[in-house]
């Protein structure tokens, strides 16, 4: 009986040692320690204020090279324009002025507006009209120059050449006269001008 109450007081004992001991322990606290990286931080006045500068350099390079494009592919179409309509009419006036029987008009030493003559036995007639140069044949009018392109006033001139050899005198008309290319920017202004000297055969 002795030895129960002993193995008794023992155990209650020793659970009074374990409550104190785990009552009395420290309680351990974890701790975390947040370390803000600098790539977190926001972005300063003045970093905002260069990267705005540096775009808008960039933004004015972009556009001055589109604007040089633009500029540049608009005057190559008006020269190509300007260039085809002056080898057209200079080709057609040479021809009839080659084929022409007889020309009435520029007379020698009085430059004219318009080109008069016969060709094949049919009145040919090269004059401008709205910035338009026409040609008339019997009476039939057809433009010589498209919708882009306009024409100053031509000047024709008669030029007579005799020669005492032959004893025969040698016709040539002088054509003169400027071509534009008709556009309201002026990123497509172009002009050329025509002299030709064509000779009565």
């Amino acid at each position: 009986m002795k030895y129960k109450n002993k193995n008794i007081e023992y155990r209650i004992s020793n659970t009074e040692s374990n409550i104190q001991d785990s009552v009395s322990s420290p309680i351990q606290h974890s701790t975390f320690n947040i370390q803000y990286s600098p790539r977190t931080r926001g972005i300063s006045l003045l970093e905002l204020l260069l990267y705005i500068a540096i775009l808008s350099g960039l933004m004015v390079i972009v556009s001055d090279a589109f604007i040089s494009l633009s500029k540049g592919r608009g005057q190559a179409e008006a020269r190509s324009e300007i260039n085809s309509a002056i080898r057209f009419a200079a080709e057609r006036i040479k021809q009839d002025v080659k084929n022409a029987s007889a020309i009435s008009a520029p007379v020698l030493g009085t430059p004219a507006n318009t080109l008069s003559m016969t060709v094949s036995g049919v009145p040919v007639v090269y004059d401008m009209l709205g910035g338009a140069l026409r040609r008339t044949e019997n009476s039939v009018v057809a433009t010589t120059t498209g919708s882009f392109v306009s024409v100053d006033t031509p000047t024709f001139t008669r030029l007579e050449n005799y020669n005492s050899v032959l004893g025969a005198t040698t016709t040539a008309i002088q054509t003169v006269m400027t071509f534009r290319y008709n556009s309201s920017s002026t990123d497509w202004i172009y002009a050329d001008t025509l002299r030709t000297t064509a000779t009565l055969r």
